[in-house]
């Protein structure tokens, strides 16, 4: 997919690029997400770069992958060509979708990100079927490390989030998803790399050069090179007090342990 510096460089979203560890992290959620459902109708909230609506995307479901920027959903629709995918511009937050269409509705890593996070819940409920899941990843305000990303206008902490979730869906689990330790290493070492670059070349850096240095820098430092990370890395299991992120599974209806169960996903709340 072609860079666009308006929609990439701004930090708003995240690129398909195998270095990124906030990619490695979305598509083990999006791995988890896809075991979760047969056949139905997905709709993917806040898909950017479209990813994601690729990996849920499969014989008899109808995969809608969802971004409010217009140049963005051009381009997914553009290089993601498969039957039962498509794309659509929307406002994620105010969703122009029949109410109760929808088996399984993903939002990964977006609802941090609105003005109204508790209108975003009500319309995702409302649109939901009654047997089906809406899934919500979102930073864990508990233990983000590192600069706030400016984009993001609020952070929730388990508690805010189950309160908020339980408002609209009958029935919540909460977990975390973790990152591997050493992630908080080698982002350590690249920022001291970077603290070199006083003149901002790393903008004008080919992307696949970008990814080489970031695996030496690893090598260098003795650890794992992001690209070689196995997604079960990126663990979804009980312990919300320490994970990176949080992960919810909502539903009205009573969510079947035994679909959860084909996750191997341990949740801490119901």
């Amino acid at each position: 997919m072609t860079r666009d510096a308006g929609l990439w460089d701004s930090g708003e979203r995240v690129p398909a690029e195998s270095h990124n560890t906030l990619y490695l992290e979305l598509l083990s959620a999006y791995e988890t997400a896809r075991n979760l459902i047969g056949e139905g109708t997905i709709l993917d909230i806040g898909c950017g770069a479209g990813y994601g609506s690729d990996r849920l995307s499969g014989a008899g479901r109808l995969v809608i992958g969802i971004d409010y920027e217009p140049a963005m959903a051009r381009a997914t629709a553009g290089r993601y060509r498969r039957s039962g995918l498509s794309f659509a511009c929307m406002d994620g937050s105010r969703l122009a979708v029949r109410p109760q269409s929808a088996d399984l509705i993903c939002a990964f890593q977006v609802i941090e990100h609105l003005h109204d996070q508790a209108l975003f819940v009500r319309d995702v409920a409302a649109t939901l079927r009654p047997s089906g899941l809406a899934i919500l990843s979102t930073p864990n305000a508990l233990v983000h490390r590192g600069p706030r990303n400016p984009f993001h206008l609020h952070e929730f902490t388990p508690d805010e989030l189950q309160a908020l979730l339980a408002q609209h869906f009958a029935h919540v689990r909460l977990a975390g998803q973790t990152r591997p330790s050493e992630i908080y290493s080698l982002e350590a070492a690249c920022r001291r790399v970077r603290a070199w670059d006083v003149l901002g070349i790393k903008r004008l850096v080919p992307r696949r050069l970008v990814s080489f240095i970031v695996a030496v820098i690893a090598r260098w430092n003795g650890l794992t090179p992001p690209q070689r990370m196995p997604l079960s890395r990126f663990a979804i299991s009980a312990d919300t007090e320490h994970a990176y992120s949080l992960f919810a599974v909502c539903s009205h209806a009573p969510i079947d342990a035994g679909r959860l169960s084909t996750t191997g996903i341990r949740f801490n709340a119901t």
